[in-house]
């Protein structure tokens, strides 16, 4: 039976500071994904595969040359703030593949586990080859604040959402942008259909009480709907543990 994680805590058996640190993580690679597909929306998506020479450095065998290459393509950019989730160390223990000549590329983290989507070059057009490119190396899951990114990658075949972890306000990440959120969007939520299904005239009308919802994928929750309709309008979306379909 799928879980709700609502406590982080309880159920993570974390501290505090493993909690944040994980959240900081997510949003930061929500951050660069971000950077990556709002760029490269339909309209500058090029058909057909390009052909491009990727710099690797693989866990098992680390190319150093390629690591330190890696860091300063990822941390190249403007768009991060001063997140830097990743050190050279943990770098090191991933599946890097960075484009020949440009700053760009991604990372496969414990096997199969996308993350530092990136682009800091001049290329566009970049999103599409980077999905493909990671489910082909072995990539079928990822993790992000639910939103524009939520549509990109049901688009890809991200369908399996797995779990998710409710806005806790106690972890809100450092240097967080509270942009709206349209909950009712299918492009930018997990919870439209369901969300859609309870609103009789408008958004006021959403149950202001806990009620089972079933969210994308089919995963049960319990939520209150006029809040959660709020909160993602106040800029707290959810996070969405996400695996291919």
């Amino acid at each position: 039976m799928k879980l709700l994680l609502e406590n982080w805590r309880r159920y993570l058996s974390e501290s505090q500071e493993d909690v944040e640190s994980m959240i900081q993580e997510i949003k930061f690679n929500s951050t660069l994904a971000l950077s990556v597909f709002r760029d490269d929306s339909s309209l500058l998506e090029i058909d057909g595969e390009r052909a491009f020479e990727y710099e690797v450095s693989l866990a098992e065998n680390p190319n150093h040359d390629v690591v330190q290459k890696f860091n300063d393509s990822l941390y190249g950019g403007e768009r991060i703030g001063f997140l830097s989730p990743y050190s050279i160390d943990k770098l090191r223990m991933m599946d890097l593949h960075k484009i020949k000549g440009h700053n760009a590329g991604f990372a496969i983290k414990d096997g199969d586990d996308i993350v530092s989507v990136h682009n800091n070059s001049d290329l566009k057009g970049l999103a599409s080859e980077f999905m493909r490119k990671a489910k082909e190396l072995g990539g079928v899951r990822l993790d992000h604040f639910d939103g524009f990114l939520s549509g990109f990658y049901r688009k890809h075949g991200f369908v399996n959402v797995h779990e998710i972890y409710q806005w806790n306000e106690q972890y809100a990440p450092k240097e967080w942008i509270f942009e709206d959120v349209n909950v009712l969007d299918s492009k930018t939520s997990v919870y439209s259909e369901s969300l859609g299904d309870l609103i009789f005239d408008d958004p006021s009308s959403l149950p202001n009480e806990k009620i089972e919802v079933v969210a994308e994928g089919g995963l049960k929750l319990n939520i209150n709907p006029f809040l959660k309709y709020n909160s993602y309008k106040y800029g707290r979306p959810d996070i969405i543990m996400r695996k291919l379909g």
